[in-house]
């Protein structure tokens, strides 16, 4: 059985500034940031889903540049 395993990416959220919440992996890598007074629950969740979507995407190699240009302008 050939079955990919996905690589297990934890988040947590930088409050050091207190102006904008920053959106990190646990490497430290920035994801996304917010304002503080307009952050949301519901905002943080997209953007960690956004950004594993785009690390499944890079790990499984089925990146498609054509795609990517399609979606950014849709």
């Amino acid at each position: 059985m050939d079955e990919e395993i996905l690589p297990k990416i934890d988040y947590y959220l930088d409050e050091s500034d207190p102006d904008i919440v920053i959106l990190r992996r646990q490497d430290d890598t920035f994801v996304a940031a917010f304002s503080a007074q307009g952050v949301t629950k519901e905002g943080i969740l997209e953007a960690a889903k956004e950004d594993y979507r785009k690390l499944i995407e890079l790990h499984s190699g089925s990146r498609n540049p054509r795609e990517e240009d399609r979606r950014s302008t849709a």
